[in-house]
């Protein structure tokens, strides 16, 4: 883990922020699991600063319910439940299939560009079988479409889902299912919004992101 700049050249909130994105992306990542225990002592000198921006990273994940406190100097991440796992996910489904929906109607070719580079990214790692690597041009590829969006509020809720189901994403695809699992139908979603096509860009993008849920539901 790189180190962040030392107290004395930043201050305590600038490190609590970044702090707070390197951990919420480990999330989203899966690089952090279901019920992993995160010391504050541990992070604080893995990222080279004191207790108390580290403290206040992890107070704000707690706040948005992607870590639990689990005791005073401890926080890990939660240990849901299958059916609370596939409700989460049914969540993302509902938000960012709405999300693609509107971004279908002020998508831009810039953006198409984008998306197909981010595909190509999730090819890579997919060949690679790196789960971590999948995840954040997966996150990538999704915050990119959500964020055409231009509705702020939309925007936080989906981050935080993605920060909830991280951890059980990378769970699901690495010990649960075969990796052919992974890929999902990313062309085919860039294609609708391309074309303008709503319905469809919705349809695809919340069948991607049930795919958690169906997961999860099975298990329950």
């Amino acid at each position: 883990m790189d180190k962040l700049v030392s107290p004395g050249k930043e201050g305590p909130e600038n490190m609590s922020a970044k702090v707070y994105a390197d951990l919420r992306m480990k999330l989203i990542a899966g690089d952090l699991r279901p019920a992993e225990s995160l010391s504050i002592r541990t992070l604080a000198e893995e990222y080279g600063v004191s207790a108390m921006p580290v403290r206040e990273a992890l107070r704000q994940l707690a706040s948005e319910n992607a870590l639990i406190g689990a005791a005073k100097k401890a926080y890990r991440v939660p240990d849901l439940t299958p059916d609370e796992a596939a409700n989460l996910f049914f969540l993302r489904a509902v938000l960012e299939g709405a999300a693609a929906e509107i971004a279908a109607e002020k998508i831009r070719e810039s953006d198409v560009k984008v998306l197909k580079r981010l595909v190509k990214d999730m090819d890579k790692a997919w060949v690679k079988r790196d789960c971590s690597a999948f995840l954040r041009a997966n996150y990538l590829f999704h915050s990119r479409v959500y964020l055409l969006t231009r509705n702020e509020a939309l925007q936080q809720m989906i981050e935080v889902l993605y920060m909830r189901t991280g951890p059980w994403l990378a769970h699901g695809i690495v010990d649960l299912v075969d990796a052919d699992s992974w890929l999902g139908e990313h062309p085919e979603i860039i294609e609708a919004l391309r074309t303008r096509d709503a319905a469809e860009a919705r349809r695809l993008v919340e069948e991607d992101a049930r795919w958690g849920m169906q997961l999860y539901r099975q298990l329950s």
